[in-house]
């Protein structure tokens, strides 16, 4: 589901937040991104089953602070705090979702909420804040659904 069909334009803040997209569709959101002058940040979430693992992987991908993958807690205050001048935005792109979902549903659910907050600051600000969660599957075909 691209951000066409989804009917998302990333450099407005007012439609940001966390959503689940098809595995055809990173390629898309990629260009997407690239043409709306946001990075991508993508985090390979395949295997992954615990907690440490997640913090671990996002604090590497998004070149936030080793104390990220501290806690929860941290990581969400280091995305809350991220400041580049340059950048307008931010979109993070997290591949194979669905794994992290199926094995460790209860950190699934945290990161959703816990990202989903952090989306909501960034809107506030005005500054456009984008997560997709790579999900297999007929159910993120049909329509924008919040993840």
């Amino acid at each position: 589901m691209t951000t066409k069909v989804l009917g998302i334009d990333l450099r407005d803040a007012g439609r940001d937040g966390v959503y689940r997209v098809d595995p055809d569709d990173p390629v898309t959101l990629v260009a997407d991104a690239q043409r709306a002058g946001l990075p991508v940040v993508r985090v390979d979430l395949a295997g992954c089953v615990a907690l440490p693992t997640l913090l671990t992987r996002i604090t590497d991908a998004t070149g936030l602070p080793a104390q990220a993958a501290d806690s929860m807690d941290a990581m969400e205050n280091a995305l809350r705090e991220l400041n580049d001048a340059a950048t307008p935005g931010h979109v993070l792109l997290f591949d194979h979702a669905d794994d992290l979902a199926r094995e460790a549903p209860q950190v699934f659910a945290e990161l959703r909420e816990r990202l989903t907050s952090v989306a909501a600051q960034w809107h506030q600000q005005g500054v456009p804040f984008f997560v997709f969660l790579e999900f297999p599957g007929n159910e993120t075909r049909d329509a924008a659904i919040d993840a």
